[in-house]
């Protein structure tokens, strides 16, 4: 193959470890630098995007501009993940019906949960709007097995448009 030390030099280890160093040390450097320009590069575009979200102004509605009150109830208990806690504090909003729930949206739903501490909920909000509407239409049958194929971990769509 190839000889390591053809000259047979009593200190080729030592020769070849300094080389080896050496190495390491200029790539060291190099590479610093490298980094060192893509994390400028990497601030310079945080700092723009952090410009460009306070520039751009979020309107996110009221909770009492997005409800208004329908006379009577449901039990929005049926609703898989909604227990008596979010139920309370959906009613404290002004939800009271499935329809109400159905064209609320739910990042307004996240964000008044959340606001109400923490809830021990086993089902995304993402579905309530969805169950909420088959709820509504009366389509129990359908929610009863929509909610039976989450309990079991099937994945499906939120969207109660594409229920069968």
């Amino acid at each position: 193959m190839f000889d390591l030390n053809p000259f047979h030099l009593e200190d080729a280890s030592l020769l070849h470890f300094l080389m080896l160093q050496g190495t390491v040390v200029l790539a060291y450097f190099i590479y610093r630098e490298r980094f060192r320009r893509q994390l400028g590069q990497l601030i310079a575009k945080r700092q723009a995007l952090e410009e460009a979200l306070e520039q751009k102004e979020i309107i996110e509605l009221e909770v009492e501009e997005v409800f208004s009150t329908t006379p009577g109830r449901d039990d929005l208990k049926e609703i898989a993940g909604i227990n008596t806690k979010a139920e309370a504090i959906l009613n404290g909003i002004g939800i009271f019906r499935f329809m109400q729930l159905a064209q609320t949206p739910v990042t307004t739903v996240r964000r008044v949960l959340a606001e109400h501490g923490p809830l021990l909920h086993t089902y995304d909000p993402a579905t309530w709007p969805g169950q909420a509407l088959l709820a509504a239409d009366g389509r129990w049958d359908e929610l009863r097995s929509w909610q039976e194929q989450m309990r079991r971990g099937e994945s499906r769509d939120s969207n109660p448009l594409f229920l069968p």
